[in-house]
């Protein structure tokens, strides 16, 4: 069974598993603004989420990591509709994730679940692709 629960402090070392670029300081300020969910299935860490907001309006995936024993099953998708619905309910209705150029099966996932492509950019010399996506509330 998959859960999904808001980060707690305790929860880093698995975050660090997943990316070690991760430093406390910022994820102890994600945490505290509810901005982390860790993913379990069958009580076993699976991955993490974390987003913040672009121009302090748009719920923005910067983070989604599962470890690889989870992708494929279902887990990712279930994951991001119950992030998406819990932002729906913040009644945001619009929503985007940057994803690096290379990263083919990420690009397909995101794809697959309806974010259009609407550019790219540089960030830290590292090409990436904007996605997006709207889902009218009513």
């Amino acid at each position: 069974m998959m859960k999904v629960r808001f980060g707690k402090e305790e929860d880093f070392e698995l975050v660090q598993k997943i990316d070690d670029s991760i430093i406390f300081p910022e994820y102890k300020r994600w945490i505290d603004n509810k901005q982390v969910y860790l993913i379990f299935e069958n009580e076993e860490f699976a991955g993490w989420l974390q987003y913040s907001f672009f121009l302090e309006r748009i719920p923005m995936i910067n983070y989604f990591e599962l470890l690889e024993k989870f992708r494929g099953i279902g887990t990712g998708t279930l994951s991001l509709l119950i992030w998406e619905r819990q932002m729906m309910e913040r009644m945001y209705d619009k929503f985007i994730v940057a994803l690096d150029k290379s990263d083919e099966n990420a690009i397909k996932f995101f794809e697959e679940k309806g974010y259009k492509n609407i550019g790219q950019f540089n960030a830290l010399n590292e090409e990436k692709l904007m996605y997006f996506k709207h889902k009218p509330l009513f």
